[in-house]
């Protein structure tokens, strides 16, 4: 792996959009196909932290693969990253309507709406399902780790209110934008290699528990925009089962000043 560097000028943080909502639109590739898109507003503060996610099948996809889901995430930023407050899932996905509600405390995460209920899974490992977050704070606490650190080299514990996975993050290293897939932005960037793998919540006698254990590689990608700062524009990993996935930033980010709901203060 290529060493780390510091992030050039155009990559500091000079001015942030504190308190503005920051709207982005991504297409979302699987094995190369567009599939589904995906919307994320969020709102940053000082001290915390707002975020909503709509992800949604798209054109021919959407005849045999039917995703609507929207996320929500609330918390707040201390030194060693986020500290979520709450996170809600619910939606249409997997032929059947889901819903997941975590509060989050010093004890940890706790699943007070399941559905549909999961039964037989494996036991959590405790000291890491403790301290673990939901993946929208773990993104949020990434953008703000890199414009507050210009560092992305952290290890975090992530809970869906069913798996628990922990993602192993290094980097930034400076980098050219891919052009394929038609993005919004090109040229210089800042990209950070992790790697993921599932780490609890296993089902009882699955034959792809080796799989998903098995740590899985993927990047993410950074620019500063003018107006809404530091600003993930590309992410691919690969799935256990699915492959390879891509997401991909269409448009330009659009502020408005109609916040997302933030942690309260």
């Amino acid at each position: 792996m290529a060493q780390s560097s510091p992030l050039p000028p155009a990559m500091v943080a000079k001015e942030k959009p504190i308190g503005q909502n920051i709207h982005l639109h991504y297409n979302i590739y699987v094995r190369g196909y567009h599939f589904v898109n995906v919307d994320a507003d969020y709102v940053l503060h000082p001290w915390g932290y707002g975020i909503q996610t709509h992800l949604y099948s798209v054109g021919l996809a959407s005849w045999f693969f039917t995703v609507n889901l929207l996320s929500t995430a609330q918390g707040h930023f201390n030194e060693a990253g986020t500290r979520p407050l709450s996170y809600d899932n619910r939606g249409f996905s997997r032929g059947e309507e889901l819903h997941t509600h975590i509060e989050f405390d010093h004890a940890g995460p706790h699943v007070t709406v399941l559905q549909p209920p999961e039964t037989g899974r494996e036991a959590m490992p405790e000291v890491e399902f403790r301290q673990s977050v939901d993946m929208l704070s773990y993104l949020i606490g990434l953008v703000h780790h890199m414009d507050v650190h210009q560092s992305c080299t952290t290890g975090q514990s992530v809970f869906d209110g069913i798996r628990l996975s922990y993602m192993d993050m290094h980097g930034p290293f400076k980098t050219t934008l891919p052009k394929d897939h038609h993005p919004f932005y090109t040229g210089d960037a800042m990209r950070c290699d992790f790697t993921g793998k599932q780490i609890g919540g296993f089902s009882i006698g699955s034959p792809f528990k080796d799989a998903k254990a098995t740590p899985h590689p993927g990047s993410v990608w950074f620019v500063r925009d003018p107006k809404a700062g530091l600003i993930p524009v590309r992410l691919q990993f690969s799935h256990p089962k699915i492959g390879m996935l891509l997401v991909v930033l269409q448009t330009p980010p659009y502020l408005s000043a109609v916040p997302a709901q933030a942690a309260p203060k």
